[in-house]
This record gives structure tokens, sequence and C-alpha cells, in this order.
């Protein structure tokens, strides 16, 4: 069963944190959330606390998050995935709905790598299974804050990913190379889904939707909003979260 935490009384929140990270991202906004919601926040599989089961698909992923909402008797939550976490989430939208009232992806795209970015997720497998997840960490984290980050952050950010196996970071980087492109799905789904994007994120790639399920909503961030300006994640958010 994965690792979490779970705080606060009311409508269930989950957090879903990203690549080479924990539900310790969150840090600096889940005491506004925990206030007002039912929050949930977990450790992926191979990061922080969770161990890894041999998860290669964001499927994989999500059917884990569904076996621990299921044993917790909660239905029909609110998910939060953060870079990673929203493409796991995305896949729980496709074959999972009914856990999923609605969604929202921060600093997250439903666009599918290019054969690029393939071949750099690639890369990094193999630097991980020579160097170790720190070699791979070095390399990666100083660009989720678009090489910007207040030293503070980027050091939380490191420790972090320092609690991340190579099994897992290996797992992790085969599941988002081989992500399905999920732009089609999302703008026929009849849940409200929220895309929080970051001015200077250099991580995810833009899309154009004409849903009107689907809100856009922008932070004077990089692709760690939450660390960078946590008031503006939550104004973000919780706005959202609010519409009727």
């Amino acid at each position: 069963m994965l690792h979490f935490d779970r705080q606060g009384t009311g409508e269930p929140l989950l957090f879903i944190h990203g690549f080479l990270s924990t539900n310790h991202v969150y840090d600096k906004v889940l005491s506004y959330f925990t206030k007002h919601y039912d929050v949930i926040s977990i450790d992926l599989p191979g990061h922080g606390k969770s161990s890894y089961n041999n998860e290669k698909t964001v499927y994989d992923y999500a059917i884990r998050i569904v076996e621990l909402l299921s044993s917790l008797h909660i239905i029909n939550a609110t998910w939060i995935g953060h870079s990673m976490g929203g493409y796991i989430t995305m896949a729980a939208i496709e074959n999972h709905t009914e856990y999923v009232k609605r969604a929202a992806f921060v600093y997250s795209s439903p666009v599918e790598d290019s054969n690029e970015d393939r071949e750099q997720r690639d890369e990094h497998i193999q630097l991980v299974q020579t160097e170790g997840v720190a070699a791979l960490a070095k390399k990666r984290i100083p660009t989720y804050f678009a090489f910007q980050g207040d030293p503070k952050d980027v050091n939380e950010a490191y420790q972090h990913a320092d609690q991340t196996t190579v099994e897992g970071a290996v797992g992790a980087l085969y599941a988002m190379r081989d992500r399905p492109n999920q732009v089609d799905m999302l703008n026929r789904v009849d849940i409200p889904l929220l895309f929080l994007e970051g001015t200077k994120d250099l991580s995810e790639a833009p899309f154009h939707t004409a849903s009107p399920r689907i809100t856009k909503a922008i932070t004077d961030t990089s692709h760690m909003g939450m660390l960078d300006k946590p008031e503006q994640f939550i104004e973000a958010l919780q706005g959202w979260l609010t519409v009727k």
C-alpha cells in the first residue's frame, strides 16, 4: 500500500507529487487546504516512503492510487497531480472515472513525449542505472526551477529526490516516456478540469482546447509553483475548487 498523510475534514482532495519528489513538496500549501478539506497526500511508488512494485506505466501507478482510495472507502475525490502526478491522474480519468470527481493538473501537460523527449528519457534511464538517482537530480532539478529557484527550495527538492530509489526512478521514466497523448480524451471528459500553468515552466508542452469543462489558470512561476509562490498556487487552485 502507498504511504500517505491525511489531515482535515470535508470533501476529499488527493495530492499527487511528481517525479523525483515526495508528498512533502506540497507542505507550503497544504496547511491552507487542510482547514477546508479532507486532504490525502501520497508518496508514489519508489518515491518517499512508498515501495516500488514494478510499476511501468501511468496506468500501473493509477491502479495503486485507486487501491489506496478504495481501502480508505473514498470514491469521487478531487485529484490534484503535479507533473508526472498529472499524467497519472489522466490515466485514472481514462480507466477509473468513478474515482475522479474532478481533477487539477498543476504544471502538467496532456501532450505525449516527442521523439526527442523519449530519447532523453532513455538517456536518463541509463544515467540512473550507471550513476544513481543523484546524478539525474543534479541534471534535472535546476531546470524545474527555471534556473532561478530560491536556494532553500532547490535544496528541499534535492532532499526529496534523495528518497527516490533507482528502481522507482527507472520505472517512472519508462511510464513518462510511454504515456499516450491525452488531449482528445480530456476534451471528451464531462468533469471539471483545471490546468495550472507556470509562465516560467520549462518542462511542460502547451496545448490548446475548446472544451468548456477545461479551465486554465496561470502562476508567475516555474514548474515548481507550489514552492516558488505558494500564495499564487493556493489562490488559483482554491478559486477553481469553489466554482460551482
